[in-house]
C-alpha cells in the first residue's frame, strides 16, 4: 500500500482520473507518427514492443477496474471490458518476453482501442462512484484511491517506455 493518506472521497479520485486522463493524452503523443509497421517490431529481442507495452498498460487497466480478481488464473471472459488487448500475453514483461505477441491491430487502430478500453474503465469508475478509502472489489486488500494512484505511475512508467522504444527504432517523437 501506499503510504500516502488518502482523504477526501470522491473529490480526490476526480483528480486521480484528472492525472489518469494526461497520462492517457501523453501516451497518444507517443502514438503520433507511428508506422504501422513498427508497432510490434522490438528494438532488441529482450526488449518489449510498442504494441506489447501498450497490451501490458491496457490489460492491466481493464482487470483492475472491470475484472473480479487480479488471480493469474482469471477467465477473461469475466472482465468487464472485452479487446484483442486485455491478453493474459501482456500481463508482465516475463509472460511474454520469450514468446512475442502481435496482433493485427495498426497504430491508429490501436490508439483507438486505448481509447475505448480508458473510457469504459473511467465509466466504471464514475459509476461506482467510490469514496478513495473504499476497497475496490477487484482488489479487497487496497482502495480506489491507492488503485487509482498506482495507475497513474504505471502508465507514465511504460508510456516512457514506449517513447524509447520509439526512439530505438530511430523515430523522431513529438517533444517528450
Amino acid at each position: 500500500m501506499s503510504t500516502m493518506r488518502h482523504t477526501g472521497g470522491m473529490a480526490n479520485l476526480d483528480l486521480m482520473i484528472k492525472a489518469w486522463d494526461t497520462c492517457h493524452f501523453e501516451l497518444g503523443e507517443a502514438f503520433k507518427g507511428l508506422p504501422d509497421e513498427d508497432v510490434w517490431r522490438r528494438a532488441h529481442p529482450r526488449l518489449l514492443s510498442f504494441g506489447e507495452l501498450v497490451g501490458h498498460m491496457m490489460y492491466w487497466e481493464a482487470v483492475r477496474f472491470t475484472g473480479p480478481n487480479l488471480s493469474e488464473d482469471l477467465d477473461l471472459s469475466e472482465v468487464g471490458v472485452k479487446s484483442p488487448l486485455v491478453d493474459h500475453a501482456f500481463r508482465y514483461y516475463t509472460s511474454n518476453v520469450e514468446n512475442t505477441k502481435a496482433l493485427s491491430m495498426g497504430a491508429e487502430e490501436m490508439w483507438a482501442e486505448v481509447q475505448r478500453i480508458h473510457a469504459f474503465t473511467k465509466a466504471v469508475i464514475t459509476n461506482a462512484n467510490p469514496d478513495s478509502e473504499d476497497p475496490i472489489p477487484s482488489q479487497p486488500k487496497s482502495t480506489w484511491g491507492f488503485a487509482l494512484e498506482y495507475q497513474v505511475f504505471h502508465l507514465g512508467y511504460h508510456t516512457g517506455q514506449c517513447y524509447s522504444v520509439r526512439h530505438l527504432l530511430g523515430h523522431e517523437t513529438v517533444d517528450n
